[in-house]
């Protein structure tokens, strides 16, 4: 049963029949998210993954009209607001002050640097209590540009109003430290994901057939934004410097950005064509299935919080080639679930590549002990208790300021 209602220009939506009868409303609690991303990627999952866990009655989603993570939501059976068509669009700030003293939301969880600037003035005008979640920071995701110097400013100058902070990774926590933050306005929460492998389809056959494989081909594959912070430059180089001994490897990236082109001319600079492969953006269901499909899962980055993507391919026992970045070793350790490298170190990174596509037992033992480790300390449950403990402390935070 699908319940719409128009609320001002935006659309309120409710499936009644997808809430889990497990979940029992907290009257204590009403949490409106706000997110204002254009496309859709591992934050987008780990938002949608945590949002299943709260009732329709406790937590609504407000984001940008005609966007993936809308969709994607309405999908779920979740309650979604639309409040502008663009990041900067400044009928978002009176839609969402509206909203906020109309639906009777009490926290507003911001979840990337634009929202913050709008959830931030939003806050101060109605009272309502801010939380600020990090699945990032901002200056080490952009590699010290200055867009990363100025998201971090900002990010920073909007908490005259914060009541707390939530970070997916330790090294996010110890950035925010560093800034200045009091730790007890952090709260760490690593990102969880909770997926049947039994329930994915996806077979080797079909993913060489998909994408025009040969038949004895050893396939890797990495998924994510064609962004600084993925590495996808080291990952190619990797690639071409290991081509010669191990024919039979082949990379799919899967995702898309703004280093498209660039990417595509390092692949024919470094004569990788056919092997190194930019298949574009898929959907969450689809990326699933070829990573199950998947001999080997790749993670080249230069900076990560929690990743969803080494999650998901961990919960689907895939063997795991990553840098020792950010949160990674937080995840999973290196010889027991993972093989982790240096950052920014090709030659480290292809030899991983040969050992993993060169020795099967190892890189099955590495896939069962990541997926045993994943579904016993990530997962969904425990996520959403200790969310829903950081709300209710940034609650009593802002009840503490009047």
């Amino acid at each position: 049963m699908l319940l719409i209602v128009q609320f001002e220009s935006g659309l309120f939506i409710r499936n009644l029949m997808a809430l889990p009868k497990k979940l029992q409303p907290d009257p204590s609690l009403r949490v409106l998210i706000l997110d204002l991303a254009h496309g859709y990627g591992g934050s987008s999952s780990r938002l949608l993954g945590l949002m299943s866990r709260f009732s329709p009655d406790e937590m609504a989603l407000a984001t940008l009209q005609g966007k993936p993570l809308a969709a994607a939501a309405r999908q779920q059976g979740l309650t979604v607001y639309e409040i502008g068509r663009h990041k900067l669009d400044p009928v978002i700030l009176p839609r969402l002050v509206r909203l906020l003293r109309q639906g009777g939301f009490w926290l507003v969880d911001t979840q990337n640097i634009q929202s913050k600037w709008w959830g931030s003035l939003a806050a101060m005008l109605t009272g309502t209590a801010l939380v600020s979640t990090l699945n990032s920071w901002y200056n080490l995701e952009h590699g010290g540009s200055l867009k990363g110097r100025l998201y971090t400013m900002l990010e920073l100058l909007t908490n005259f109003r914060l009541d707390g902070y939530i970070v997916v990774s330790e090294s996010i926590r110890q950035a925010v430290l560093q800034a200045g933050i009091k730790a007890e306005m952090i709260d760490l929460i690593y990102n969880a994901v909770e997926i049947d492998p039994h329930t994915i389809p996806g077979e080797a056959d079909w993913l060489r057939s998909k994408f025009g494989l040969p038949a004895e081909a050893i396939i890797c594959t990495a998924v994510g934004r064609l962004v600084w912070a993925k590495g996808y430059g080291d990952l190619i180089h990797a690639m071409a410097g290991i081509a010669a001994q191990e024919p039979r490897l082949h990379c799919l990236i899967l995702g898309e950005g703004d280093l498209r082109k660039r990417l595509e001319d390092l692949i024919l600079e470094t004569g990788m064509a056919g092997r190194v492969h930019l298949v574009g953006f898929y959907e969450r269901q689809e990326v699933l299935s070829i990573l199950k499909a998947s001999d080997i899962f790749v993670m080249p980055s230069r900076q990560e919080g929690t990743p969803l993507a080494l999650l998901e391919a961990a919960a689907l026992g895939k063997p795991i080639l990553a840098t020792a970045c950010g949160g990674i070793p937080e995840l999973v350790q290196h010889g027991q679930e993972a093989f982790l490298v240096p950052v920014g170190d090709p030659s480290q990174l292809g030899l991983g590549l040969l050992r993993l596509s060169r020795d099967p037992h190892l890189a099955k033992q590495l896939g069962l002990q990541a997926q045993r480790k994943i579904r016993s300390a990530f997962n969904l449950e425990a996520q959403a208790e200790a969310t829903r403990r950081a709300y209710l402390k940034a609650m009593q935070h802002r009840k503490g300021k009047k």
